[in-house]
């Protein structure tokens, strides 16, 4: 295996000291050829919070974040109008009119009702947002079969009332999440999300096929509302095999790669060398952080989790280990998101005085230990930072021992609230704080399972409450002076990088916007083909 991987890294390389991408002669006119290391498991947003490519290009939502000269923006999508009461609680929306279904069900106000209660009535995945209307919880309890907080005024107007203000709440409904789907499709499909003919939404695309671990199939919908793509026909490959989607890149097979699949030497050394005019990058927009259990014998010292806080460095990991591609992070807001403080100093690199730390709270060399957990589907960048974060605490005198478990389990395992620590990423849904803010310490409840149980509940409260301060400057304020609470005062956690995510384009594509947030996902019409 290892001489046939050798062989396969050497013909890569020999391709690309050609300089150039090759050009598939046989690519029809309109076809945009892309690959992914794993497949979806559903096309329907109420059953996943990952696989969005397939909503977001089929689907339309009642607004969008779209970069506008270079900033992220809340802009309307199938919304043309609305109004916001003076207490924050009321919405009054005008729909787009003669917006149709790719089945030519015509998208009306009662669409945005279902597509709302749907979510709830499920129960299973992004139930947060329509949590938020009035009388979410007792749709989703089963107690009612309407939202008491949504009416429908006619066919495009709609009035959405809140439980509480939420000055974020806009922004919100641009997520994936909150795609709108027909009524009265859904009356008659039983494999919505399973089934591509099932799968109706108003978007730019349709599913023509979708073959289990091989690809997927989009086609323009001719009865898009929106400005004709240039992307006429999408086919999405299941190569889990990085080296196979490098191959099949340069050999012409494909016309856009995601570099975030490939090893980061491959990238510098052959990518940014030889196709550097070519690669177009964004930050993902998120956070990389490592979680600690505050219930945890040693770990509940606020002192223990700032001397890790002080071992780590993170500016060597993006160097060492993404080659620079990687922004450092110091608080929880991140870089390219509304509120972000750059003057923050959150916690330095200080492995002297972690040590003089840990000696001040009474421990011994080696003396505290805990588990440090990493998910099976790592990869090998992610597998990269838990060793090289394990080996500095050792060097501080903390033992933290990386332990695999398998992605449910360990799914499970950081829900319960257990788990001792662990490394993740965090990417951002909407362009508003509150989607970190509020997640992952907005509540107890919310606090358990994201941030492994820190209980400051007075700080809970107050991160609670912010999300309906509508003054946006007194927003920022409260959620800058709640970041610097979180991280510098409590160490709740230990903000690391928001890495870039780079693509490289074929020869056959003139230009491309990656997604707002870096998401793998993207929005097939964002691609402009020669």
């Amino acid at each position: 295996m290892k001489k046939i991987a050798a062989l396969l890294l050497t013909l890569c390389m020999m391709m690309s000291a050609l300089g150039s991408i090759a050009l598939s002669e046989d690519a029809e006119p309109g076809l945009l050829r892309t690959a992914v290391t794993y497949d979806i498991s559903t096309m329907d947003v109420a059953q996943t919070t990952d696989n969005y490519l397939v909503p977001m290009n089929v689907f339309d939502r009642l607004f969008e974040t779209r970069p506008v000269g270079g900033v992220s923006e809340v802009v309307k999508s199938l919304v043309t109008d609305y109004t916001v009461s003076a207490d924050g609680l009321t919405y009054e929306f005008t729909l787009r009119e003669g917006v149709v279904f790719s089945n030519g069900s015509a998208l009306t106000a009662s669409d945005v009702q279902f597509s709302f209660e749907r979510l709830l009535k499920m129960a299973k995945q992004n139930t947060e947002i329509p949590l938020e209307v009035l009388g979410g919880e007792q749709v989703m309890n089963g107690e009612a079969d309407t939202l008491t907080g949504f009416s429908v005024i006619d066919d495009t107007h709609f009035t959405v009332t809140l439980s509480a203000p939420n000055a974020g709440f806009l922004a919100e409904l641009s997520s994936p999440a909150m795609s709108i789907v027909d009524a009265e499709t859904m009356a008659n499909a039983p494999k919505f999300g399973e089934d591509p003919k099932d799968t109706i939404g108003s978007g730019p695309y349709i599913v023509t096929e979708w073959v289990a671990n091989d690809h997927y199939t989009l086609v323009y919908n001719d009865k898009y509302w929106g400005e004709e793509p240039s992307v006429k026909k999408l086919i999405v490959r299941i190569i889990p095999d990085a080296t196979t989607q490098d191959l099949m890149f340069q050999g012409g097979e494909l016309d856009l790669i995601d570099l975030g699949s490939l090893d980061s030497a491959i990238v510098a050394s052959i990518y940014k060398t030889l196709y550097a005019d070519r690669i177009v990058s964004t930050p993902k927009v998120g956070m990389t952080y490592l979680i600690m259990n505050e219930n945890n014998e040693y770990l509940k010292d606020v002192r223990v989790r700032k001397a890790i806080g002080m071992a780590i460095n993170a500016d060597e990991i993006i160097q060492g280990i993404f080659m620079g591609d990687a922004m450092r992070e110091k608080g929880v807001i991140p870089t390219g998101v509304w509120g972000h403080n750059d003057a923050l100093e959150g916690i330095s690199y200080d492995p002297d005085g972690a040590k003089a730390l840990l000696k001040e709270a009474g421990y011994k060399d080696g003396e505290i230990h805990f588990e440090l957990s990493m998910d099976s589907n790592a990869n090998s960048s992610m597998q990269l930072v838990y060793a090289y974060i394990s080996q500095q605490l050792e060097a501080v005198g903390i033992r933290a021992e990386i332990v695999t478990h398998e992605h449910s389990a360990w799914l499970a395992l950081r829900s319960s609230g257990e788990m001792d620590s662990f490394v993740a990423r965090w990417g951002m849904d909407y362009n508003d704080p509150a989607n970190i803010m509020y997640t992952f310490f907005g509540s107890l409840e919310s606090s358990k399972g994201r941030s492994i149980n820190y209980a400051d509940e007075e700080t809970i409260a107050r991160v609670s409450a912010a999300r309906a301060i509508v003054d946006d400057q007194e927003r920022e304020a409260e959620y800058q002076a709640l970041e610097k609470k979180l991280i510098e005062e409590d160490a709740a956690w230990i903000p690391m990088f928001t890495d870039l995510h780079l693509y490289c384009l074929g020869g056959r594509v003139a230009s491309f916007i990656p997604h707002w947030a870096g998401f793998s996902d993207f929005y097939a019409a964002d691609v402009v083909l020669k």
